[in-house]
């Protein structure tokens, strides 16, 4: 197994900043929930909150835990912890590592569509297009890819490589 280098630490911050300002520009007058999907999420968002403030914007921020990965096997999307509730006439950003089949993201938007906000956008660090099995927009990305094993940034496998500064493709037969 190897990992192939995709983006270094200044592609990844340089985009990380260019999201936010985006996301500001969008929400800069709204009030904007951020919700984190696990632990593949937590460094993106905690980058952009960071960012969002330096801006004057501090939303409200919710985790919740939706995972459907194993190790490196995919099952149903298991969605736990969340209530929709508090997104009343807010406005939401739903925030994940990455987008590929989409299934994760597609279960916690149904659910945060229960609590009538008044708008859902998403935000991933990678979106692979190509991969999607289910219909899904994907509002603000960070880089696009189009197959393969990420690592990285909050990325990993199997628990590994989580706190690298770069993203990289990991290269080995089960992928």
């Amino acid at each position: 197994m190897r990992i192939e280098p995709l983006f270094n630490e200044e592609q990844v911050r340089a985009r990380v900043a260019e999201m936010a300002g985006r996301i500001y520009r969008d929400y800069a007058d709204s009030p904007l929930t951020v919700v984190c999907i696990a632990e593949g999420a937590r460094r993106l968002v905690a980058d952009l909150l960071a960012q969002l403030a330096r801006r004057g914007l501090e939303p409200a921020q919710v985790e919740v835990r939706a995972s459907r990965t194993e190790g490196t096997t995919l099952g149903p999307v298991q969605v736990e912890h969340f209530d929709p509730e508090g997104f009343d006439d807010r406005d939401v950003l739903v925030v994940d590592d990455i987008a590929d089949e989409g299934a994760t993201l597609r279960a916690v938007l149904d659910l945060v569509a229960l609590g009538e906000p008044r708008s859902v956008r998403t935000a991933v660090l990678i979106d692979k297009r190509g991969a999607r099995s289910e219909p899904l927009q994907v509002d603000y990305a960070g880089f696009e890819i189009q197959h393969g094993w990420v690592i990285g940034y909050g990325m990993d496998v199997d628990g590994e490589y989580r706190e690298l500064d770069w993203i990289g493709l990991l290269v080995d037969d089960r992928f």
